[in-house]
């Protein structure tokens, strides 16, 4: 009888509208599984499209799962216990090459950073690197094959051969540095911009101005978000536009940082570096995504390809259909 009486109160239409709205609402939820490498930047935006509640605002429901290295998040997504992975502009099409049916559906990091010097080395342009000790984390790394491609056209010499370059982990190259075991680094982004914060190290050159000097456009995309091609168009659309409502909060939000580290999502070990920290990742966040962004991509390949050759760099030539302008919100 009680319950009887509460429907009353509410009334038949008002209670068949509730009901109506509930299951509306779990129908328009989309669901995207996103796999994260471990240390990387997409556990930032990921962590802030729920600390905004962004994915509640879009009725996206986010399944994120980290995983040790690249490699693994290549084996997810090609098995299809993931969707959506950051991967690299010459990655995507040797995936494509290798079988996996994927497309980078949107940019994700500009390519940032630079070469990195003691700040009292006598180190002051590219052509002092010759005869140097140079440390890259792999003969690949993109900085590394844009650094040979400018030193070769600007300074007449090719570092891979003329200066010695070494493997050195990102994260312990302010450490062989301080040792003198290696004269130059080209670290991560995030990574070089806490060796700058400190006043030990400065930059001694930018990708920005590596690729000006090589008559290229400096944004050009370095990371991209990747996708099977299975994965439903609109829930694409819906989670790329998650992500950049998440990094326009991001820039403005000095809470979700501190809540990003406290949930340790990243180990800064001085929190006096946060600011360039902050100020970097900024930085290397595309302005957009068009036919413009992904003709740079290709003009680079064709640059670190002529200067590397195609057994370096990974491919012959870029395969553009691996790209898809669609998806911008």
């Amino acid at each position: 009888m009680a319950q009887q009486g509460k429907k009353g109160r509410w009334g038949p239409w008002a209670l068949a509208g509730a009901l109506l709205l509930a299951g509306g609402a779990g129908a328009q939820t989309r669901t995207v599984n996103v796999g994260l490498q471990a240390g990387g930047t997409l556990s930032w935006v990921t962590y802030a499209i729920g600390y905004f509640g962004i994915d509640r605002d879009l009725g996206l429901k986010v399944n994120a799962r980290t995983y040790a290295s690249k490699d693994a998040t290549r084996v997810a997504l090609r098995s299809g216990d993931t969707q959506v992975v950051v991967d690299d502009f010459l990655e995507v099409t040797l995936l494509r090459s290798r079988g996996f049916p994927v497309t980078a559906v949107y940019p994700f990091s500009l390519l940032t950073g630079g070469v990195i010097v003691p700040a009292a080395s006598d180190i002051r342009t590219v052509a002092d690197l010759k005869g140097k000790t140079i440390g890259a984390t792999s003969l690949t790394d993109k900085t590394l094959l844009l650094l040979r491609a400018y030193a070769r056209a600007k300074a007449g010499f090719d570092p891979q051969t003329a200066a010695q370059v070494a493997s050195v982990p990102s994260p312990t190259m302010d450490q062989f540095m301080g040792r003198g075991e290696i004269q130059a680094a080209l670290p991560f982004w995030h990574h070089g911009a806490r060796m700058v914060s400190t006043g030990k190290y400065r930059q001694l050159i930018s990708t920005g101005d590596l690729l000006r000097g090589l008559g290229l456009k400096p944004n050009v995309p370095l990371l991209y978000l990747v996708a099977r091609n299975d994965t439903d168009p609109e829930t694409l659309r819906l989670f790329v536009k998650a992500v950049l409502l998440a990094e326009e909060r991001m820039k403005q939000d000095g809470g979700y940082w501190d809540a990003m580290l406290k949930e340790g999502l990243y180990n800064l070990p001085d929190r006096a570096q946060l600011p360039a920290l902050r100020t970097q990742w900024a930085a290397g966040l595309p302005k957009g995504w068009s036919a413009a962004d992904l003709n740079n991509t290709l003009l680079l390949t064709r640059r670190m390809i002529e200067v590397a050759g195609p057994d370096v760099v990974g491919l012959n030539r870029l395969d553009t259909r691996a790209f898809d302008t669609r998806f911008r919100p």
